[in-house]
């Protein structure tokens, strides 16, 4: 698959969508466990009908009884999301990851009702609705996968959505957000990271001067052929694309630090900043493990 492909699906909703409820479907519903049980009650149209505090007070109750944690991570892009959220898999095996990204690119390439729905609009050059989105991280949420063995996982940490208000507020109404790990790598850190990296477009192996560098300067240590700069990986690329980042993320930063569940987490390396997520997260974890003992 292009980059160029990877980077629209990957940025599909930095600037926010406009919420369609004509192309919804109901994902798809198989036996996984209390977790899955949890978010199909949540979702009944009678339950949501009967006002915001009751649907709020049975969020609660079924995040607590089934012991599970729903975690976010936020961060700007090129910021270490990828690093920390691997670090976390490792470390908190009961983890099960969820890259938006990743999940839209895979129901797409195997035309999955959810990916038809989703590729109409990426067809028609439209921003893939909210609650397509929202479909998406609650199928794969909910249904089994053999090949990854989701019957082990109990709690998920969800990477790429919400990116908006809009999306926090819509996801809210399906989900509880019990965690939100805030990574907060300064500008200038990312775009000298981003600009470092060259690609040899043939392979899509990718190259970087700061940890990665080719053997030989500008070109590809298999061919010999020339490496390139994409256009997004621009110094003045970048700083557009963190710009617009900054403006649609405060408001959803602030958000979730009102509801007590954010922790922002500063710093320009990523094994020093995984540090204190670590610290933490074991934590919140110990505190999940002391109410069910």
């Amino acid at each position: 698959m292009s980059p160029s492909f990877n980077d629209a699906m990957l940025h599909e909703n930095v600037h926010g969508s406009n919420t369609n409820t004509n192309t919804s479907t109901t994902p798809t519903s198989t036996t996984r466990s209390d977790r899955k049980q949890t978010k199909s009650t949540i979702q009944e149209p009678q339950l949501q009908s009967q006002g915001k505090t009751q649907d709020q007070n049975q969020k609660t109750t079924a995040t607590t009884s089934n012991n599970s944690k729903f975690m976010l991570i936020l961060g700007r892009p090129g910021g270490g999301k990828g690093t920390i959220s691997n670090k976390i898999l490792k470390d908190f095996p009961s983890f099960h990851h969820l890259s938006t990204g990743d999940l839209l690119r895979q129901h797409v390439r195997e035309k999955t009702d959810i990916g038809l729905q989703a590729k109409k609009h990426m067809d028609n050059g439209d921003l893939v609705p909210d609650d397509i989105m929202i479909q998406l991280v609650l199928h794969d949420a909910t249904a089994g996968d053999s090949d990854n063995d989701t019957e082990n996982y109990k709690n998920l940490l969800l990477d790429g959505f919400p990116r908006t208000m809009e999306q926090a507020v819509a996801l809210d109404k399906s989900l509880q957000v019990d965690l939100v790990v805030d990574l907060d790598v300064p500008v200038d850190t990312i775009v000298e990271r981003i600009s470092d990296r060259w690609i040899h477009p043939a392979s899509g192996r990718v190259y970087n001067y700061s940890y990665n560098p080719p053997k030989v300067k500008g070109k590809d240590d298999i061919t010999n052929e020339d490496l390139i700069q994409r256009d997004d990986d621009k110094p003045e690329t970048v700083r557009k694309r963190l710009e617009a980042y900054n403006n649609v993320t405060a408001p959803l930063k602030q958000y979730y630090s009102d509801k007590g569940i954010l922790k922002t987490f500063p710093g320009t390396k990523s094994d020093v900043i995984y540090v204190e997520v670590h610290k933490w997260l074991q934590e919140q974890m110990d505190v999940d493990d002391t109410v069910t003992e």
